[in-house]
Order: C-alpha cells, then structure tokens, then sequence
C-alpha cells in the first residue's frame, strides 16, 4: 500500500497488522510524522516526492493499493491540473489495484456558514485550491485513467475509488 499526502499518518495507522505500508510526501517532517505514529515496522519505504512529477520507475506497477486522503484539495491548481497526479498514482498501481481517497470540494455542493469563510480564507492564503473543484471535476481525471470510477459525496467531501487502470 502507498499513502499519498500523509498528513500525520491518521489513515494508515489504522490499517490491519500485516499490511506492508510506503508513504509518500513532499515534506520530510510529515513522513517522519507518519512513520512514527504508525510504527517503523510497518513501514517499507518513506518517499520524498512531489506528486507533480513523473514517479522513479521503480515505483511503476509497484503497489496494490494507492490512497489519498484531503491531498487534492491542498494542491494548486484546479481539478484539471491536478490530472497528472492522479496519472502519475495510476503508474504506481498494480493492473488490479485501487486508488482511492477524500478530497473537500468547493463547486456545487453547500457549505455552511463557517466553512464558506474557513473555504475563503484557505484559499485566498493558498492552503487549498478547491474553489472550482466539483465531483464531476474529479470523476472526470479519474475516468482518464481507470475503467471503473465511484464516487460519493457526504457534505461537501467526495469520497472516490477507482480501478481497472486504462
């Protein structure tokens, strides 16, 4: 398994004993974070990484499993330009692996009071770049690449899997 933007390793620490876990970031803090809280002994590989860019090669074909969990909305960008991550993920699967994740939307789902100013704010400071992201934003990058796409939306998170990589 491959956990992108690791945050503080919540998701992965959670994963059943026995499960093989790399993370991958940008920021060496994070995955220091991560491997900590999850356990150094579950932990195959931390990678240093921007997800704009094209993966080593040794990474292609490498994972069964690919999560990314509140990434795309932190990414700059809107939805189209963060088509090379999820293209740059797909690499990374197995032929019979899933991505899978939750992003914040910003189009066409109802933010309530506090969260339309937390949404400016973040935005506005570069913390997010959600604004235009929409689920038909995101089913669209994510049909690009895979045969088999869901997604469902609670509140204004969409929540995605897909497989079947094209």
């Amino acid at each position: 398994h491959l956990d992108i933007g690791v945050g503080t390793g919540f998701y992965p620490y959670h994963a059943p004993n026995g499960c093989v876990i790399s993370l991958m970031d940008l920021n060496e803090a994070s995955l220091d974070a991560a491997a900590s809280r999850i356990g150094e002994a579950k932990i195959q590989r931390k990678i240093k990484h921007d997800v704009f860019e094209s993966y080593p090669t040794d990474l292609h074909n490498e994972f069964d499993s690919i999560s990314m969990f509140y990434l795309l909305h932190c990414l700059p960008g809107n939805i189209s330009a963060k088509a090379c991550v999820i293209e740059n993920a797909a690499r990374a699967l197995t032929d019979t692996g899933t991505l899978y994740g939750a992003t914040i939307l910003g189009d066409g789902v109802i933010h309530n009071t506090f969260g339309k100013k937390l949404m400016s704010i973040y935005n506005k400071k570069g913390i997010f770049s959600n604004s235009d992201d929409s689920e038909e934003g995101l089913k669209q990058i994510l049909s690009a690449h895979f045969e088999h796409v869901n997604t469902q939306v609670t509140g204004t998170v969409a929540i995605f899997s897909a497989s079947g990589k094209k």
